[in-house]
């Protein structure tokens, strides 16, 4: 299932663009998760390569871990919220697994401690402004926040329409 605000050409309320998915592994996989990240930057084009390979790089590792990290043959239901504001790039990751110990860094550890686990929250917490994890009732919850160079910003949250290939 897949909702984004621009599905009747309307100008989006809110978020400048947001994006949610609904994702079931298996048989979904990160794969979904990349689809839903091209989609991104096809929707918001005047993102440089910078902005977009951190994003990304983030995003795509926290999804593999939890993917990853799935208890055994358990079925991981996950919904990935990505959005657009005036000022940033943001991605919520829920996700049914089992509550986890997040390993919160601020620097890269030692090549030997990560030689076969531990570089990705580092990296993540590297790569952007904002990383957070909490546990709810109905379970995990990722948020990443990275914010846009001033170039980027836009002076309010409302996409404007600009009359371009939306249907009306």
């Amino acid at each position: 299932m897949v909702t984004d605000g621009t599905a009747d050409g309307s100008v989006i309320s809110g978020p400048a663009w947001e994006r949610t998915v609904l994702l079931v592994v298996p048989p979904n996989d990160v794969d979904e998760v990349h689809d839903s990240v091209d989609d991104l930057w096809h929707r918001n084009a005047d993102l440089g390569p910078g902005e977009r390979m951190r994003f990304e790089t983030a995003l795509l590792e926290l999804a593999g871990n939890v993917i990853e990290h799935a208890e055994g043959n358990e079925r991981l239901v996950c919904q990935l919220t990505l959005r657009r504001t005036s000022t940033t790039l943001e991605a919520v990751l829920s996700d049914s697994g089992a509550e986890v110990q997040v390993p919160f860094r601020t620097e890269m550890p030692d090549p030997e401690e990560m030689a076969e686990s531990g570089r990705g929250i580092a990296m993540i917490e590297l790569l952007m402004d904002d990383f957070s994890y909490e546990r709810d009732p109905e379970g995990n919850r990722w948020r990443l926040v990275m914010g846009l160079p001033e170039s980027l910003q836009r002076e309010h949250d409302v996409a404007e329409d600009t009359g371009g290939d939306a249907p009306r």
